[in-house]
């Protein structure tokens, strides 16, 4: 079974190989563009010098930005291309027919088929993952002063999460080629739904999967090099003693909104609102906060994503085989 599957997806495993190979070729171009330009220009320029450099610097990081596109998309074309037709396919054709009368259960059908493609998949994402690292560190991570990997752009494509990814993208294909038994509906299905996923992660999951630091923003902001900024908010001053009777936080912070929009600088145009606030909010026990995930928690929020994803992989391979298995042949 694993042969057969190999010899129908061999053209598109090949092609998804060069792809792979493509980035990489192209990795090494734009790191020794950018390591050239640092150093025709100096790791730390200063004054005109700084200036000058700043356009070559740039343009180096705008070549590498393919890279990241080129990244962030390779899931999409594992589930669209490996994924949707591994089942649909099948169905739409009815060759399963000739599989499950072979003496071939449903069940070992779909795992052994399944299993090749995510051997392929996991093989060479875990080939592209150290690469990527050397790539972020020697282009992201080596600017005048310095970014950790982090960052949102740079998580979401470095470390073991991405290789977790691919094997959701790929089986969340399968699924919705089980359920819809026709390519082109799970093509659509699958581009949404690992769109929804994908971004939800990044955007909600990911950020709470970690105690988040909290830095006031009347303190010095934590740098860019040692977080990942999350959001910002309010709270208590944890120093300071409330009583029971003291305004909520919620009212504590339209109040001095209020006085903020009311202040005689804000009516002249003296444009300090922002610090009228928040001397508010200080003389009323709350504080304004940034919230970081800081660089420790790097390699945490890394393998925490890739055991959300495989969870999912579990539930998504269970449903593709309870529909498979009740599916009428």
């Amino acid at each position: 079974m694993m042969w057969i599957t190999w010899r129908r997806y061999r053209v598109r495993i090949i092609l998804m190989a060069l792809y792979v190979f493509a980035l990489i070729v192209f990795m090494i171009i734009t790191e020794h563009a950018y390591q050239s330009a640092l150093s025709s220009c100096g790791f730390r320029p200063t004054g005109t010098q700084l200036s000058a450099c700043s356009g070559v610097i740039s343009g180096a990081k705008s070549r590498a930005s393919y890279v990241v596109d080129g990244l962030q998309i390779l899931p999409f074309l594992i589930g669209l291309i490996l994924g949707t037709p591994l089942i649909a396919s099948e169905l739409e054709a009815k060759t399963n027919r000739l599989a499950w009368a072979q003496g071939v259960t449903r069940t070992r059908w779909l795992l052994m088929s399944w299993l090749t493609l995510v051997i392929s998949v996991v093989i060479a994402m875990s080939l592209l993952a150290p690469i990527i690292q050397w790539w972020l560190t020697h282009v992201h991570a080596s600017d005048f002063v310095g970014t950790s990997l982090i960052q949102s752009n740079q998580f979401s494509i470095s470390g073991v999460a991405p290789i977790a990814a691919a094997v959701f993208a790929l089986s969340f294909g399968a699924c919705a080629g089980a359920l819809w038994g026709r390519v082109s509906w799970s093509v659509a299905a699958t581009l949404v739904g690992l769109w929804l996923v994908l971004g939800g992660m990044m955007g909600w999951i990911v950020p709470s999967l970690a105690p988040q630091v909290a830095v006031p923003l009347s303190a010095a902001k934590l740098p860019s090099s040692l977080g990942w900024l999350v959001s910002a908010g309010v709270r208590r001053n944890p120093v300071v003693h409330v009583g029971s009777h003291t305004s909520s936080v919620t009212a504590i912070v339209q109040h001095c909104a209020n006085i903020a929009n009311s202040s005689p600088n804000m009516q002249s145009g003296g444009g300090n609102e922002s610090l009228v606030y928040l001397n508010c909010l200080k003389s009323h026990g709350v504080q304004a906060v940034d919230f970081y995930q800081p660089a420790s928690h790097y390699w945490i929020l890394q393998w925490r994503e890739a055991g959300v994803y495989l969870v999912l992989v579990a539930a998504l391979l269970g449903l593709s085989v309870w529909v498979v298995r009740r599916r009428r042949a």
